[in-house]
């Protein structure tokens, strides 16, 4: 499918886009958090003026996004869920996987993504901040699998925070999210290449910690370039990224 210039940002929104948004600029203007709960659909339907189909639509949209559940039942109704680059990584991979794109070019913009976070991330010129959130980086884990990707994962979620630049976490955090959910979650035990990977958070870590924005791409650069020589044998590297 060829890619052209989109024209979605200028046609009208549906009432159910536009309740959608509307709802979530009030949870973004009354300081909702993640697990609260939100107006019930009598009060919502006053408050917005639509009909219950179109608000039952937007709510629908923000729920497939991950950023409300609906809770069944007596005592149900919207609750704020929460922002989960893994939300938008999963709608991502649809357009990835209908431009033809390949998981080789997925780990080819990870290496630049993870990179540039590291960089920002050492530009940081909060140091006591920095150094607080990555000295547990430091030394090895000592997980089972699954929390060793869970350790994996928060390791590069702290980089995007400390970078500084939200709309660029979201964004990049997208890629090794789509490559966690993709590769690693079917991939061996990890313990071959563990030492590996801790000691590449160790020397990212200690670049940042020390200020020194291009070391800490360099390492960041090698750390990524190394999770993909790994996980090659369990994806082919050539294959289109899949919609999951």
């Amino acid at each position: 499918m060829d890619i052209v210039v989109g024209d979605a940002a200028t046609r009208l929104l549906k009432t159910s886009e536009s309740v959608a948004r509307d709802i979530v600029h009030d949870m973004v203007e009354q300081g909702l958090r993640t697990g609260d709960r939100m107006p019930a659909e009598p009060a919502m339907l006053e408050c917005y003026g639509v009909s219950r189909q179109s608000l039952r639509e937007g709510l629908r949209l923000l729920e497939v996004q991950g950023l409300i559940s609906i809770r069944p039942g007596p005592g149900g109704g919207p609750v704020v869920g929460s922002i989960d680059p893994g939300n938008l990584g999963k709608t991502a991979t649809l357009y990835y996987h209908l431009a033809g794109a390949t998981y080789s070019e997925l780990f080819d913009s990870w290496v630049l993504m993870e990179s540039m976070l590291a960089e920002l991330a050492a530009r940081n010129s909060d140091r006591a901040t920095a150094r607080k959130a990555l000295e547990p980086f430091l030394d090895a884990a000592e997980t089972d699998s699954p929390e060793f990707f869970k350790h994996h994962s928060y390791f590069h979620s702290v980089l995007g925070t400390l970078a500084g630049n939200r709309v660029l976490e979201l964004t990049f955090r997208t890629a090794g999210l789509i490559v966690s959910h993709h590769i690693l979650a079917g991939a061996a035990d990890p313990r071959d290449i563990r030492q590996t990977f801790d000691a590449d958070h160790a020397l990212v870590a200690k670049a940042i910690m020390g200020g020194h924005p291009r070391k800490a791409h360099n390492q960041m650069a090698e750390h990524i370039r190394n999770v993909a020589a790994y996980y090659e044998a369990y994806q082919s590297m050539n294959s289109l990224i899949e919609w999951r």
